[in-house]
Order: structure tokens, then sequence, then C-alpha cells
């Protein structure tokens, strides 16, 4: 049961006192293990023993990081390149694109969706300023999202870029793999944010039909590595050579002409450069952590679905009127970690939550409540019992 695996994990998340707040963050920033302080300390003890050799240590946290990533992604041999945010590797991406490398003797041109996280979207939109092409595709109605964008692609697109699971209300995109594919088949590089996907919705690459696609992702959220492990698979056998390169990316280049710029393969090609480590050792103590507790995505899947079950029929049974707060138009088995609510007020709802020791967070009109396995089945019906009070208040 969710209520026996949550009073299970409290103790070993006392610094971020789970037990004595209600954390509906989860699909924000999950609670660190205390396990992580552990990281914290080695990395500072390494820096201080070996000064400028600490690199070594580094590089091994590192690919434990890595190690974690390709078990969620059901490829042991991926191809991964480490960032400190998505956005770093999205320019990255970006700067790969053969339309940078070449004179623009017609507009540039990306698809995406109306539904992609800020940093994307942000990005996207201030390249309109340039001589690029934005078609935004809306994710509404879901269920043609797919073949919407596909017709959008032909031979003067140079990337196709979408999310897994829609960031504002929690709908899995379950036909990324089609779109991907179907990129794939025009030559088109294809881009997934993964991040609200990625160890709470399983994500095998092979299942997904994503096999040939560039992914997204991070462990500030469904992972509890907080910031700065973020990471980008490239397809095998693809040679990247972006205009935005960071030095470490020589490291595998032999005999590199002086003043040349030659590129390593995989993910040697995507490196970055000198960058604060302590996030990988805080990334490998957790992951560790995952893996003694039997934490499989397939695990945190089932807890995630427990809770939000809960969570939608608690609010299902309130009867609460449409214009008051709404259930998802999608349905439970499409809802990726969080429950994403409609409601004018969300804001209000958000700041009269808090002020009751429940946080969550809202997008526009979208509240948003997100469980995670250290969250008790009675914590979930004490937040319910206050959504049902506010609900009189708040209307």
């Amino acid at each position: 049961m969710t209520q026996d695996i949550a009073l299970s994990l409290q103790p070993h998340y006392e610094n971020f006192k789970v037990s004595e707040r209600i954390l509906l963050s989860g699909h924000s920033h999950q609670a660190w293990p205390d396990v992580a302080k552990q990281g914290l300390l080695k990395c500072f003890d390494d820096a201080a023993k070996h000064i400028d050799d600490k690199w070594q240590a580094a590089f091994e946290k590192a690919d434990r990081v890595r190690d974690f990533y390709r078990r969620l992604l059901g490829e042991r041999d991926a191809q991964i390149a480490l960032g400190a945010s998505t956005h770093e590797l999205l320019l990255r991406f970006l700067s790969d694109l053969s339309c940078f490398k070449r004179p623009a003797n017609r507009l540039i041109k990306i698809v995406t969706t109306d539904g992609e996280f800020h940093s994307l979207r942000r990005q996207l939109n201030r390249l309109k300023a340039l001589n690029i092409e934005i078609e935004v595709v809306p994710v509404q109605p879901s269920a043609s999202l797919a073949e919407r964008i596909i017709d959008k692609l032909d031979d003067k697109t140079d990337a196709v870029m979408v999310s897994a699971v829609f960031f504002a209300t929690s709908e899995i995109f379950k036909d990324v793999g089609v779109v991907a594919k179907a990129a794939a088949s025009l030559n088109i590089p294809c881009l997934v944010d993964a991040y609200h996907a990625l160890n709470v919705v399983p994500f095998n690459l092979s299942l997904w039909q994503l096999d040939s696609a560039f992914v997204v992702a991070g462990g500030y959220k469904y992972c509890q590595a907080g910031e700065g492990n973020c990471m980008m698979r490239i397809p095998h056998n693809y040679q990247g050579s972006p205009i935005i390169t960071g030095w470490f990316a020589e490291f595998d280049v032999l005999d590199q002409a002086p003043g040349k710029v030659d590129f390593g393969p995989g993910q040697s090609a995507f490196a970055g450069s000198t960058y604060d480590p302590v996030s990988h050792y805080r990334g490998a103590e957790v992951f560790d952590f995952f893996e003694a507790q039997n934490l499989s995505d397939t695990k945190l899947r089932e807890i995630s679905q427990q809770q939000i079950t809960q969570l939608w029929q608690g609010i299902e049974a309130m009867g609460l009127s449409n214009d008051s707060l709404a259930l998802p138009s999608h349905t439970m088995a499409n809802n990726a970690g969080f429950l994403s609510l409609t409601t004018a007020k969300a804001s209000d709802w958000v700041s009269q939550l808090a002020e009751r020791g429940i946080l969550c967070d809202s997008r526009g009109n979208q509240l948003r409540f997100g469980p995670a396995p250290y969250v008790t089945k009675a914590q979930l019906e004490q937040a319910l019992n206050v959504v049902e009070d506010l609900a009189k208040r708040i209307g």
C-alpha cells in the first residue's frame, strides 16, 4: 500500500520535514533524501584533499548520474551529455542544427506546441526576432495532436521540439514517438522534453518509439537530485558539431590541429566546460538511495497513480462545479505525476493552501497538486479536507 511505503520512507527525509508538512509540490521540486547531504560533504572533502586533481573523482560521479539515466531510458549504452539546466542543453542542440551552420537562403522553421515548458518556450519566442519561423501547434484537442504536428513537417522544417508530458496539465503525450518517427523519415531532428515523465512515468525509449530522438530531462523533479543534474540523450551514431561548444568537448579529440575545432563522438561532442560538481555528488548519493529502496520507475509509477487516484476521486466526490475547480479533460490513465485542476482563482488557492501547511503551485488557471512517494495517504486525506473547506470560501 502507498501508505505503508510512505511511512517507511519518511524517516529518510527528516531534513526536509516531510512528516510535518504536506508537500504537494513534488512535480516541481521533490524533497531530497537525507543521504543527499553526504554528497555535499564528499564533494567538499574531495576538493580539500585533491585540490585540482579532484576532477577524476568528480567525473566518476558524473558517470554514476549518466548510468542512472541510462537505466531509466532502457538504453545501457546511451550517449548522455550533462548540463546544469535543460536550457543549456537546448542551446547546444539548437546550435547543432544545420540551418545555423550555413547561409540562410530561406526562413528557418521549428515546429513545437503551446504546451512547452518555459526554458523552451521563451527561447523559441526570442528566436522569432531573427530569421526563424516558430510554428506553434495547439495541444488541444490532444487526440489529434500528433497528426497536426506531422502535418506541419516538410522539407523546410529544421527541427521539431515537443514534450512527453505537458507541464501545465500533466497529460501524457503518448503519440510523441509517432511524431519522432515521422520526423526521422524526413531527416528532421526531433527533441523531446521528458522532464515531467522521467522517474514517474516509465520512459523506455524503445517502447516510446524514441530511438531516433534527442531527449532532455533532469533530476530536480521526480529524481529528487536537486539542481544541476540535467541530461540530453543523443541518438546512436549521431555525430554532432554544435556551434555552442565547451572545451570539455576536446577531451576525446586526438591530434587536433592548432586553431581547429574538432568534435569527439556521441555525448562528447555536446560536452560543456568547467562546472560545479557538487550536483553530481548529490545525485549519485540519491540515485544509490533509490536503488537501495527498490524505488524503480515502475514502482514509483504505481505509487504515483494510487496517490493521483486518491486526489482525483476525492475532489470528484465533493461535487464542485467546473467553475469552482474542474478536473482534467483527459483520462486518469493519461495523467502523469501530478493532478492539474482548472480554476480562475488558481493563485488564490495556492496562497490559501500554503497558509494551512499545504504546498502546491499554479500555472495560469491550472492549480497543480504533485504528491511524492513520501506523502502518506493520511496526508492526502487531510489535504482533501482542506480543499473541501476552502472551496466554500474561495468559490
